[in-house]
C-alpha cells in the first residue's frame, strides 16, 4: 500500500529537497499497535475487531481461526461492558481468560475490542500493563 503524495513542495524541517512523511493514519496506528503486542514475549498474536465481531486487522498465526476468535472476543467483550455498568464498576477496561492450554486478553477500544492470545506461561499482569499503556497512546 503506498502512502498518500505530499503537497507540493512540502519538506521535512525545512531542508531543502527532503520530503515530508504524512503522519500514520488511525487504521496504520492501530495496525502498528497491534502488531507490536503480538510480540510481546508469551503472546502468540492478535485480532483487533469491531463490536459486531468483524475483524479489522490480525496478528495471528495461520492456524488459529480469525473470524471464530473475532466473534468470541466481540461476544466476552460486549458482555463484560454490559456486566460492569450493570454493576456500576465504570467502564470495562480489560479482561484476562487463562487455562491450561492458553491465556486470552480482551480489551475495549475505541473502534473495538483487542484481543490477545498467549502461552499458559504468559506474565498477564505485564501484557495487561503493556495492553493498557498501548491503548492509552492512540487516545
Amino acid at each position: 500500500m503506498s502512502e498518500p503524495p505530499t503537497p507540493s513542495g512540502s519538506t521535512a524541517e525545512g531542508a531543502p529537497g527532503v520530503v515530508a512523511q504524512p503522519r500514520p493514519g488511525r487504521a496504520r496506528a492501530l495496525r502498528e499497535t497491534l502488531a507490536g503486542l503480538s510480540r510481546l514475549d508469551g503472546v502468540t498474536g492478535g485480532l483487533l475487531v469491531t463490536p459486531d465481531g468483524l475483524v479489522i486487522a490480525s496478528e495471528l498465526p495461520s492456524r488459529y481461526p480469525a473470524e471464530a476468535l473475532a466473534a468470541l472476543g466481540a461476544t466476552l467483550g460486549r458482555e463484560l461492558e454490559v456486566a460492569d455498568e450493570r454493576l456500576g464498576r465504570g467502564p470495562f477496561t480489560a479482561a484476562c481468560f487463562a487455562a491450561e492450554d492458553g491465556t486470552m486478553f480482551v480489551s475495549g477500544s475505541r473502534v473495538g475490542f483487542v484481543m490477545l492470545l498467549g502461552a499458559s506461561t504468559v506474565d498477564a499482569p505485564a501484557v495487561l500493563r503493556a495492553l493498557g499503556d498501548a491503548l492509552a497512546r492512540l487516545d
